[in-house]
């Protein structure tokens, strides 16, 4: 069986490039750490890393498995923390979160900028994948929390779910839409030519969902990954997108763009962190989840909002 010590100085020469610098890293001597690579490549059979003009290279092999030994070593170190304590302050992590573009839109800022003096060495990598890529890979370990829309898919039970934020719908348009009223009707969106950003990946949506029960469904002129984009179109094109109060306020400061109420009776947006049972008891994951729980965008960004303007 492979030592995974050898795997871990492995990592260390290839961004070291030089034996002697590698060895101080590793806190082994020089000798120490030669005779480690020897056995390094009588075990893979390979070369592994050559002295060149640029220092020790790795094989086009060695250079293939480290992105993978790099991957494995970092989940398998997170994996045996136990119950370490976490440090913020001070202990470096990366965690990784799949996400829909609501959170990275809106609470990526607000954690980044909030993580660079609570927590400077914490990094928070968002992957916007299918809900079902997603669960099936933090099943495996690869991914830490999913934050995703309630009430808009299953979630099996063996996930914890965390309510985050509540939002409610409207619609924006662009300024030059001036012969739309300050709140549409049905009549309204079953008519208006609309941009789509689906709140999931099977293409399940809560105003089509709420039309739907009407026996009504609504125009989309195209479909979009991200607001931003969304944003962009409504002003060039003239159409509508309807999306979540938060994000049309940020898009309407960043655009030419309006906010145009909905009609009553939309059910609201809102936002989950979903956790596995398996891993969400490690103290790093515990941290992250209180941090995403207690952040208040709002306060963060706009101070406190009035009852008219959450709709409450």
């Amino acid at each position: 069986m492979l030592d995974l010590n050898l795997l871990r100085l492995m990592l260390i020469l290839a961004k070291e490039k030089n034996v002697t610098r590698a060895a101080h890293k590793a806190n082994i001597t020089q000798s120490a750490f030669s005779h480690a690579l020897n056995r390094l490549r009588a075990q893979l059979n390979d070369e592994v890393f050559i002295r060149t003009r640029n220092g020790m290279e790795p094989t086009p092999y060695a250079a293939s498995i480290i992105p993978v030994i790099s991957n494995t070593l970092d989940r398998l170190d997170a994996a045996t923390r136990g119950a370490h304590p976490f440090n913020p302050a001070l202990d470096a992590h990366t965690f990784y979160l799949g996400a829909v573009d609501y959170f990275e839109f809106m609470f990526m800022p607000v954690l980044t900028a909030r993580f660079k003096t609570t927590a400077p060495n914490v990094r928070l990598s968002v992957d916007i994948l299918s809900e079902t890529i997603k669960l099936e890979r933090m099943e495996r370990g690869q991914l830490d929390a999913f934050i995703g829309v309630d009430t808009l898919q299953h979630i099996p039970h063996y996930f914890h779910k965390h309510p985050l934020i509540t939002d409610r719908f409207v619609a924006i348009a662009a300024k030059t839409r001036s012969d739309l009223p300050a709140q549409l009707n049905i009549s309204h969106l079953v008519t208006e030519a609309q941009i789509h950003l689906p709140a999931v990946s099977s293409g399940a949506d809560h105003i089509d969902r709420w039309l739907a029960e009407q026996h009504l469904y609504r125009p989309l002129a195209t479909v979009v990954q991200s607001y931003a984009v969304g944003g962009r179109i409504a002003v060039a094109s003239g159409y509508l997108m309807c999306v979540p109060f938060r994000i049309a306020r940020e898009l309407a400061g960043m655009l030419p763009l309006k906010i145009v109420e909905l009609p009553q009776g939309l059910p609201a947006y809102e936002l989950v962190l979903l956790t596995h049972s398996l891993f969400d008891h490690q103290p790093a994951l515990r941290w992250l989840m209180g941090e995403l729980t207690k952040v208040n965008i709002d306060m963060a960004r706009y101070g406190p909002l009035s009852a008219e303007s959450t709709g409450h």
